[in-house]
């Protein structure tokens, strides 16, 4: 009868006691949600399910119970359409509750639902959202995702986020992200000037971030477009040495380790080709094709000291697929800058067929697009 928060049963004669309570008391919901969590803490998964199932039953309205059977049916069962169903009736029973609406989420992106489904969703409990800093920082790498840069960049603006261990770098990744798509719009409508101060603000990390940038991260991305930028406005040396921080920067830090190739190594040859450097181009671009055909291939491991990444805090990743994904993508990146654009857009389709999230993806697409457009 008593209130089931913060009560954590651990101890092994509680199971005892739980098993005896369900026997004197066949239609209690309370004593077989327990035992499920005592059970799932020891890795007796398939126990922990089906007493979390008994207490569902028995109490429809209890959510967390259905939030807890949604995490092991999807992780322990493999099961994501009995998850997601889980999760939904977890919702229903408490729509008020912001972290569940943050796993709802969570699990649907994980299963590949699309962003603009789950925008609209979100916008759905704004109130909710802005409880948390997470839900923040997901709404508005959606509006990223859907081409409402504006909207992203005025909800970073106006927050002012808390770090939390496995959202390192979300904030900062969204203020980026929006103002370099700001900047890109304003060059294509020949305003090079604002389009320059976008870029420098993307250069920036706002003190409402609650972060920095990591010293070792790789911003090619930011230097070969502020020099695009500058040579719009006509200054060409400024824009050379722009470019020439993009050429030359080394390796890229991402999960806890530098990484000898990365995204950021497309813009490393864009740059170089900017340079009139186009033989020492096309040999970085075949560099990173033969590396994304080799990631493809390779069998994916984590990194001892990445345990916290946002992808395993909560459903479990196919490291796998998940590197497939990302060579796909460093693929398509490079047979962008050998000039076979036919077969990187078939490439970058194929990635968004597996990862309709993947911001990177998302936005080399639509510069193909609008550059066979133009064409």
């Amino acid at each position: 009868a008593l209130p089931p928060d913060y009560c954590f049963p651990a101890r092994l004669e509680e199971i005892a006691v739980f098993e005896a309570a369900m026997r004197s008391n066949p239609k209690d919901a309370r004593a077989p949600y327990y035992l499920g969590n005592l059970f799932y803490d020891r890795r007796r998964h398939a126990e922990a399910i089906q007493l979390w199932e008994r207490a569902a039953k028995l109490d429809p309205k209890f959510s967390i119970v259905w939030r807890n059977l949604g995490i092991g049916l999807f992780n322990i069962a493999g099961n994501p359409v009995r998850a997601r169903a889980a999760y939904e009736k977890a919702f229903d029973a408490s729509p008020d509750d912001a972290r569940l609406l943050y796993e709802r989420d969570q699990l649907w992106k994980r299963i590949g639902e699309k962003p603009a489904k789950r925008l609209a969703e979100l916008e759905k409990h704004l109130k909710l959202v802005t409880r948390r800093d997470d839900l923040s920082v997901e709404i508005c790498a959606l509006y990223n995702q859907t081409g409402r840069h504006e909207k992203a960049a005025q909800m970073i603006r106006d927050r002012n986020f808390q770090p939390w261990e496995g959202g390192e770098g979300g904030p900062l990744a969204q203020h980026v992200r929006a103002q370099m798509a700001l900047g890109r719009a304003a060059m294509a409508a020949g305003d090079f000037e604002v389009a320059r101060g976008h870029f420098e603000f993307a250069l920036t990390s706002p003190l409402n971030l609650g972060e920095a940038k990591h010293l070792l991260a790789n911003q090619s991305d930011v230097h070969f477009r502020l020099g695009e930028a500058l040579a719009g406005l006509g200054d060409a040396a400024s824009a050379r040495k722009f470019w020439s921080l993009a050429a030359s920067f080394k390796g890229d830090f991402q999960e806890m380790r530098v990484r000898a190739f990365s995204e950021m190594t497309y813009f490393s040859g864009l740059a170089l080709v900017k340079l009139g450097q186009a033989a020492k181009a096309k040999k970085l671009f075949r560099d990173l094709l033969e590396y994304a055909r080799a990631l493809g291939r390779s069998t994916a491991k984590i990194e001892y000291f990445a345990t916290s990444l946002p992808t395993m805090l909560l459903f479990d990743d196919d490291l796998q697929s998940r590197q497939e994904t990302t060579a796909l993508f460093l693929e398509a990146q490079a047979l962008m800058g050998l000039g076979r654009t036919a077969r990187a857009g078939a490439l970058l389709g194929k990635v968004l067929d597996r990862d309709p999230n993947h911001a990177a993806a998302a936005d080399l697409f639509k510069e193909l697009r609008t550059r066979n457009h133009r064409g």
